[in-house]
């Protein structure tokens, strides 16, 4: 497990945070939340795992209480302040005057735990403790407190590591999958790398969406988790993102999928100026057109699975100076070639790159 203070720990469901802004009762909080990436793990306990609107609703307190993190340990606010803020932010109707649904997602908060490594002058130290604590509701005015216990809030100060976020782009997300990915690129997105990007191994990209024990199979975790969260990124975001599969051993497609490279870039004016547009349009026009758009992605990715596929079959079986011939191609596309590129073991390294131009120029068959 990566320690705290080498900040070598993955963004988990929620991670901690804080944001350096006052708010006050039946005022607009400001639109940035600094938050903190160095925990290891959080995760809901049981088997109920944390839904969307929880993820909102922990962001939002957090940053209500940043100004007095460290100073005091009991926070306040007003339940239809919370309601309020989600409808701007979404422009649309609020959850109306019933405050049941966040007792109930203030309940599931209470269940996570947050665990993390220490280290001291007398070595490591494993903590576990409950991400929120005591959260009290007066229901005559509509008052909630809460606290964090001492713990989490002392993580909570200055963070080493952290990502920017929008609290109006948080509240447009319609995927928990989506608004989890986007907490842990904004990060990424926000250095000043020529091509920053996040490389993490499957089994990690599991346990931060929460995926480890459902949907097993990489096809689903792409289609139902994946994709769609990166597609709502790209359309709501201040940046754009890529992915890249990683594979290892023998297959039709390369292999099977060890790991993930997650390439951010961040939008100009005009793309911006779309994002805000895409976010100003009703919820159901939204995941219309997002429908639309899946079917149209994975239809053009079922496509180029068949060129891959076709391209390597076609090289393998081909002689040594028609690989040579192909290999040298790549090169001069700017491909960069494994050592014994023509080895037909090592194809499945370089040959996906180019396989749309293998299958048109040799008139294969996909």
């Amino acid at each position: 497990m990566p320690s705290l203070e080498t900040g070598a720990g993955f963004v988990s469901e929620p991670s901690l945070s804080i944001v350096a802004t006052q708010t006050a009762r039946r005022k607009k909080l400001s639109g940035t939340l600094i938050k903190a990436t160095a925990l290891v793990e959080v995760r809901a306990t049981g088997n109920e795992d944390l839904r969307l609107s929880d993820r909102k609703l922990f962001n939002h307190l957090l940053a209500i209480a940043a100004p007095n993190i460290g100073k005091t340990t009991r926070h306040n606010t007003h339940l239809s302040d919370i309601r309020r803020f989600a409808a701007e932010a979404r422009d649309a109707a609020s959850h109306g005057d019933t405050n049941f649904w966040l007792k109930e997602s203030l309940t599931r908060l209470q269940k996570v735990l947050v665990q993390y490594d220490v280290l001291g002058s007398d070595g490591r130290t494993w903590v576990s403790d409950h991400l929120l604590g005591r959260v009290t509701i007066n229901e005559v005015t509509g008052e909630l407190t809460f606290e964090f216990p001492e713990e989490v809030a002392q993580r909570l100060v200055e963070p080493a590591l952290y990502s920017a976020l929008s609290l109006s782009v948080i509240y447009q997300f319609t995927s928990k999958y989506a608004l989890t990915l986007y907490e842990i690129l904004k990060r990424y997105a926000d250095r000043k790398a020529t091509e920053p990007y996040w490389s993490a191994k499957i089994d990690e990209v599991r346990d931060v969406l929460g995926c480890r024990d459902k949907l097993k199979d990489f096809k689903d975790l792409r289609k139902k988790a994946l994709d769609p969260a990166i597609q709502e990124i790209n359309e709501l975001a201040e940046f754009s993102v890529e992915m890249d599969e990683v594979r290892q051993g023998r297959g039709g497609n390369g292999g099977r999928v060890v790991g993930l490279v997650f390439r951010v870039r961040g939008k100009d004016v005009g793309e911006l100026e779309k994002a805000v547009k895409t976010a100003a349009k009703p919820k159901v026009q939204r995941q219309g057109e997002a429908a639309e758009k899946m079917a149209a992605a994975a239809e053009a990715r079922q496509i180029k699975q068949r060129s891959v596929i076709a391209a390597l079959r076609w090289l393998e079986a081909a002689d040594f100076n028609t690989r040579k011939a192909w290999a040298e191609r790549a090169a001069q596309l700017g491909v960069t070639l494994p050592a014994a590129a023509t080895a037909p073991t090592n194809l499945k390294k370089w040959v996906p790159t180019i396989a749309d131009t293998v299958v048109a120029e040799e008139k294969l068959q996909v």
